[in-house]
């Protein structure tokens, strides 16, 4: 009997589109493309993730291999990235409704712990009731280990559990650990029916 619906948070509860909110840090074109390439496609970014170094020691990294002329932008963009993380609104009232059905709500994420800057300000976050952050674990989805720490960490069973991720990687990295995943593709209405079938 599934109890528990655990969700992924980039793609799934807030977009995560890398192009759209450089081009919000920056207007300036070169400097869009720099933010993606020092900043969400630096191996600093998947450090942070993995919570094996600060913020701060990240922008040291960052600084030491970019060009000069580029410093205060790529700052600016590690400390405000998710001013324009946006919900995927339509999320929202699903997560709400679960809730409301007596199901535990969980987030099971590859974040940094900038997530503690931001959470508050997301409204479906308040209906869950905890969050697993890949960097306070130093653990990340797909490894196996991740997904049975966190059924550890919250005393819960993979067989009671459901997992909601846009990475088919993650998603069968879940049902390695004998939980019940689905691939979210962006459409809320698809998730639903799939959830009314299973739980």
């Amino acid at each position: 009997m599934i109890k528990n619906i655990v969700f992924d948070m980039g793609n799934v509860i807030l977009r995560w589109d890398p192009e759209y909110i450089a081009s919000k840090l920056s207007a300036d074109l070169n400097e869009q493309k720099i933010i993606k390439k020092e900043l969400f496609e630096s191996l600093q970014w998947r450090m942070l993730d993995q919570g094996l170094i600060s913020v701060d020691e990240a922008l040291k990294q960052i600084y030491s291999q970019s060009d000069k002329q580029y410093h205060e932008v790529l700052k600016y963009a590690l400390y405000h990235w998710y001013d324009y993380f946006e919900a995927i609104t339509a999320m929202e009232p699903l997560v709400k409704e679960l809730k409301q059905k007596g199901f535990k709500i969980y987030l099971l994420s590859n974040c940094s712990l900038q997530f503690d800057d931001y959470y508050q300000k997301v409204p479906a976050f308040k209906y869950f009731d905890d969050f697993y952050l890949s960097a306070r674990h130093q653990l990340v989805k797909p490894d196996l280990k991740i997904y049975q720490h966190f059924l550890s960490e919250f005393g819960l069973k993979a067989d009671e559990c459901v997992f909601i991720d846009d990475i088919l990687e993650n998603v069968e990295g879940a049902k390695k650990a004998g939980i019940e995943a689905y691939c979210f593709d962006g459409e809320v209405d698809k998730l639903r029916l799939f959830l009314e079938k299973n739980i």
